[in-house]
């Protein structure tokens, strides 16, 4: 999830790989496993996040903009390669 506005069809996907991800909650563990110790907090902190009973599109967005806002410039690069893998993993389109 970005800071974009949210569209509903942006809702629906992110909705489809929390279910992927509920289903099969160690299907990150491998990639999150490839990460820098330092990558591994935040990127388990959004697993976490995307395993959570949260169903408020807006406070999920706002709690991932907390995540991101915690994580120097030297790891975002690390963690959008990562990103682009989960949303690979959990079938959401990029």
């Amino acid at each position: 999830m970005s800071d974009a506005k949210l569209t509903p069809e942006m809702i629906e996907k992110f909705k489809a790989g929390r279910v992927t991800l509920k289903a099969n909650p160690t299907i990150l563990d491998a990639s999150i496993g490839k990460l820098s110790a330092a990558a591994q907090v935040p990127a388990k902190k959004m697993r976490d996040l995307m395993l959570s009973a949260e169903e408020d599109p807006a406070k999920m967005q706002a709690l991932v903009a907390a995540i991101k806002e915690s994580v120097s410039e030297d790891l975002k690069k690390e963690l959008e390669a990562h990103k682009a893998e989960v949303h690979k993993i959990l079938g959401i389109p990029v």
